[in-house]
């Protein structure tokens, strides 16, 4: 095709018809300019075309992450409740008489106190997508901005878990060891089937019951006890605080798995 460019150039030369020859050259150039732009133009649809199957699977993948992540603070919101409702029915208890306070159901609702959730997201796509400089590929800039964002907004939330981990682990804990028989609380926490599906990540096996193993404890002489009174306020208070932070970032993840499932429809 060069070469048939090339005499047809020489033959208007050798023919004298220089006007003609330069609006042939020119006629050419912009030819070749077309043609250009037109291979510029299909590599870039190309590339386009690559990116928007790319951004449409780490959607995917984003929203089988945020989705995971929302069933998890569900879990952890659910166990926090249950663990606020057990300790408002154990400073019930202490206005019955002792015959009247049933011992397993001390234990139970003490087992349930003594859970101490914490929400540990999965952001391994997220944190890929960040560290490697590719979020651009998410065409979406309210998206990427609330990806980015989103650890960010975890560290209240960390620092609320914390100090009730703290708080169960190196004061009331001990607490009641000294002051009560704990065994029978972790009997009851190993039979309580719908607080282990929430706490363990495989289903949760049914094993024989240990409590006959652990007898009766004066469950009157803890309830009455004016520092049990004080641990008990102190975590329902951090933990309706605690669960107000997981609220808020419930939210967040909501608004995510809302902009990711939009984009993917569309």
């Amino acid at each position: 095709m060069i070469k048939f460019y090339r005499k047809i150039r020489q033959n208007l030369l050798n023919e004298g018809k220089t006007s003609k020859y330069f609006k042939y050259a020119i006629g050419e150039i912009i030819l070749v300019v077309i043609g250009i732009l037109i291979a510029l133009s299909i590599n870039t649809w190309n590339q386009n075309n690559q990116d928007r199957k790319q951004e449409q699977q780490l959607l995917q993948q984003l929203l089988i992450e945020y989705t995971s992540n929302l069933h998890q603070i569900n879990s952890k919101i659910f166990l926090r409740n249950e663990g606020i409702n057990s300790a408002i029915k154990l400073l019930s208890y202490r206005s019955l008489d002792n015959k009247e306070i049933q011992y397993d159901s001390v234990n139970r609702h003490l087992s349930r106190l003594l859970n101490r959730p914490t929400f540990d997201p999965e952001l391994g796509v997220s944190t890929e997508l960040t560290n490697s400089g590719n979020l651009y590929i998410l065409s979406n800039a309210e998206l990427r901005n609330k990806i980015s964002a989103f650890p960010s907004s975890l560290n209240e939330l960390r620092e609320e878990e914390i100090v009730i981990l703290n708080l169960i682990e190196e004061r009331f804990t001990p607490f009641l060891i000294e002051h009560y028989q704990v065994g029978g609380v972790m009997s009851e926490f190993l039979d309580d089937e719908q607080i282990r599906t929430k706490v363990t990540i495989t289903e949760s096996s049914k094993g024989k019951s240990i409590k006959d193993l652990f007898p009766p404890s004066d469950a009157k002489a803890l309830l009455i006890h004016p520092d049990f009174e004080d641990y008990i306020s102190i975590l329902i208070s951090n933990t309706i605080y605690t669960n107000d932070q997981s609220v808020g970032v419930k939210l967040k993840i909501e608004e995510i798995i809302s902009l990711l499932k939009k984009e993917i429809n569309d």
